[in-house]
């Protein structure tokens, strides 16, 4: 009878290790030039991704988790990032080595983008600057079109990850914000009522 009860416990102690064990994420990409990593996930919620995660000697600390995207930013923190930014595999942080390859990786530049595009103030009502922060530094065209399709402004942001737009020259109204990437674009609409 005590090998059974001995061999219960054992089971049930096995068995919840293996449910709280950080499985890896479904993919993951690494961009700005190897300073930062970008995971998606579904079964991991935020609180369990593990707070810095290794890829050789790199080390990378979580800055960025989008519960709602299921998307974690890490941002480089100790070490020289990566020559082979497209095969790569994530030896700490997880239960097990991590695996990632540039042929299968779902997350686009698209989905980093409007996970973690912000405009503000929005709408725009008492100064003349209107603010686009971002999860992770990009080059980028920024133009503003009124309603009739006019290009009403033009800006450009250039490996950064903020920029800050001058709309002195616009009138009151609705206008789309477009921003082009080398592989994406971006639209969203801006209210401006001084």
């Amino acid at each position: 009878m005590k090998k059974i009860y001995l061999l219960l416990f054992a089971f049930a102690v096995f068995g919840m290790n293996h449910l709280n064990a950080e499985v890896c994420p479904d993919s993951a990409i690494i961009t700005n030039s190897g300073a930062t990593l970008v995971v998606t996930y579904t079964a991991i919620d935020c609180p369990s991704m593990p707070g810095s995660v290794t890829v050789g000697a790199v080390t990378y600390n979580l800055t960025v988790c989008l519960g709602a995207s299921n998307l974690a930013i890490y941002t480089l923190s100790i070490g020289t990032p990566p020559a082979d930014t497209g095969t790569f595999t994530i030896d700490g942080g997880f239960d097990t080595a991590c695996n990632f390859n540039d042929s299968v990786l779902p997350i686009s530049e698209y989905t980093l983008l409007n996970a973690t595009l912000k405009i503000y103030p929005n709408p725009l009502m008492k100064d003349n600057n209107l603010n686009i922060k971002l999860a992770t530094n990009i080059s980028a065209k920024i133009n503003l079109y009124d309603l009739t399709g006019k290009l009403a402004l033009s800006s450009e942001i250039n490996n950064a990850s903020s920029k800050q737009i001058n709309t002195t020259s616009l009138t009151n109204g609705v206008y789309l914000l477009r921003m082009v990437t080398e592989t994406t674009i971006i639209t969203r609409k801006v209210v401006i009522m001084k």
